[in-house]
């Protein structure tokens, strides 16, 4: 009999294998009536969280999200319903975001940008999902440029959201860049919005790479390589689709180009350093400190995060001598902005 059981039960967890996709936690907010159960995936099993039927509530989502269980899985009819709904959403708060309370139509768009910017990494080929995305995220910079004073508290409630790096990342250098560009005044607003949208879709090319190389806890020589080769796949997946000028796509194919610099600092060894082939302009730079910045700042599996401190300290040696005025403007907004 236990034998039996034991059988049934393997094959009852296969099948879910065979039937089941991840989507994120938060994703379950635009869940309605579920057509079945979540589960969550531990220990190698499957166990279902929440019944079919059932409309998750706060109190569960929060759970899970407590317990770190930043994915749930669930059956490709409420996969489907779950999106519909995402991107409705989205459409919704892009078209009133002028309309009503901008502190909270601001943190609910930049909330569902980065949620469903998970299922354009899903399918990175539908014209349909990037356009969402870009129309978008241009409305968006337009919004965070007429309300400024909101800036660093959208940066950090979703910071507090604690999405998958690979989420959180695009949009908040994004953030960040935009807010510094806007400070400085050497920039007219059609100029910062294409560098934000460049900036945010810099990133679309990890599309191409296997998601579960993003967990890992070492990483080899080969992997390096491949997460450097994103920068290439955005490139690709972008040209001819949206509506930014060669400029702009060439800041997104090279916006690692101060990686091997960072890289070679880190090492403290000079003599490895490299000279980019390309010589960049104060736009690239930036864009490219922004995304370190925030990258430095943030744990990855591979490594513990960096203090704003320390990073600020390896910036330096990457921008100072080339850009030493725009370094002390970075150093004096950075210090106003987290102070906010």
């Amino acid at each position: 009999m236990l034998a039996t059981q034991n059988f049934q039960s393997f094959i009852e967890q296969h099948r879910l294998s065979l039937k089941l996709r991840p989507i994120l936690v938060g994703e379950l907010h635009l869940a309605r009536k579920l057509e079945h159960p979540v589960y969550i995936f531990k220990n190698g099993f499957f166990y279902p969280v929440i019944n079919e039927g059932s409309v998750p509530s706060k109190e569960q989502i929060n759970a899970l999200i407590k317990n770190s269980h930043k994915e749930v899985y669930v059956y490709p009819s409420d996969v489907i319903e779950i999106k519909k709904n995402l991107e409705t959403a989205l459409v919704k708060v892009t078209r009133s975001l002028s309309v009503g309370d901008p502190l909270e139509n601001g943190t609910k768009d930049l909330k569902l940008l980065s949620l469903n910017l998970s299922g354009l990494y899903q399918n990175p080929h539908s014209d349909e999902l990037l356009m969402l995305q870009f129309q978008s995220t241009q409305n968006l910079s337009k919004f965070l440029l007429e309300n400024k004073k909101y800036q660093p508290y959208f940066f950090q409630n979703l910071v507090r959201e604690n999405f998958h790096f690979t989420l959180s990342q695009p949009m908040l250098s994004s953030v960040l860049l935009l807010s510094f560009l806007q400070s400085i005044h050497l920039f007219h607003d059609k100029e910062v919005e294409n560098l934000f949208l460049a900036s945010y879709l810099k990133d679309i090319g990890i599309s191409m790479i296997p998601g579960d190389k993003y967990d890992l806890k070492t990483l080899t020589t080969r992997d390096q390589e491949l997460f450097a080769s994103h920068a290439d796949f955005s490139f690709d997946l972008l040209e001819g689709r949206v509506p930014l000028s060669k400029n702009y796509l060439t800041i997104i194919k090279h916006h690692h180009f101060l990686n091997d610099k960072m890289k070679d600092l880190l090492q403290r060894d000079k003599k490895k350093m490299k000279d980019p082939e390309i010589i960049f302009g104060i736009e690239s730079t930036l864009v490219a400190v922004f995304d370190i910045l925030v990258a430095m700042t943030s744990e990855r599996p591979y490594r513990k995060s960096m203090s704003l401190y320390q990073s600020l300290e390896l910036i330096k040696k990457m921008m100072a001598d080339d850009y030493p005025q725009e370094f002390r403007a970075l150093v004096v907004f950075l210090k106003q902005f987290y102070k906010n």
